[in-house]
């Protein structure tokens, strides 16, 4: 290997994280479906729950009750599951009191689902958030933006890639990440 590739990997996995993937294409369909007055509102309100779900990592982190900002230990995710899960209730109810466009409420739902699945499946086995984000980002953003959707497509292998070169998960670990991330966002956006 590379002496680079490390430290590839790891600028990949952490600028491609679930945080950053989800809000780039959280805000381009809220600007897409919202206009740009309603589309700042809408994403005020997913950084506010975004940082919420961070901030509680990093005080997890502080309190060394977590071993990283990722979790990587599985038996370490259950609470910072529910606070993740929590917050996209928290979201929700947001955009529905607002009557935000009905493809930005479906895409934070059907992503919070995925979220839940993934952090089930976690309790008995690892799977890859990481993978599961990129997997949902990857064909949402087809569906709802086009061309433009491509980003998160071909935004995908890098994801698995590097989650892969880290060590951080086996494929059949990636794999199932994507394909449920994948899954919930054709079974609610197709």
């Amino acid at each position: 290997m590379d002496k680079h590739t490390p430290t590839l990997a790891r600028a990949a996995t952490n600028l491609l994280n679930p945080f950053f993937i989800f809000t780039a294409l959280y805000a381009l369909v809220a600007l897409a479906e919202a206009g740009t007055g309603r589309a700042v509102l809408y994403v005020a309100l997913e950084l506010l729950a975004a940082a919420v779900v961070a901030g509680y990592v990093f005080l997890m982190r502080r309190r060394r009750r977590v071993g990283d900002f990722w979790i990587s230990a599985r038996a370490e995710r259950l609470i910072p599951a529910l606070v993740l899960l929590s917050a996209f209730v928290a979201l929700l109810v947001a955009l529905a009191l607002l009557d935000a466009p009905r493809d930005l409420f479906l895409l934070t739902l059907s992503m919070g689902l995925a979220s839940a699945a993934v952090a089930a499946i976690t309790l008995v086995w690892k799977a890859s958030a990481h993978c599961a984000v990129a997997g949902h980002a990857a064909v949402a953003g087809l569906l709802l933006l086009g061309p433009l959707g491509l980003l998160f497509l071909f935004a995908l292998p890098l994801v698995v890639w590097s989650r892969l070169k880290l060590t951080a998960h086996t494929p059949s670990q990636t794999l199932a990440g994507t394909a449920v991330g994948a899954a919930f966002a054709f079974l609610f956006l197709a």
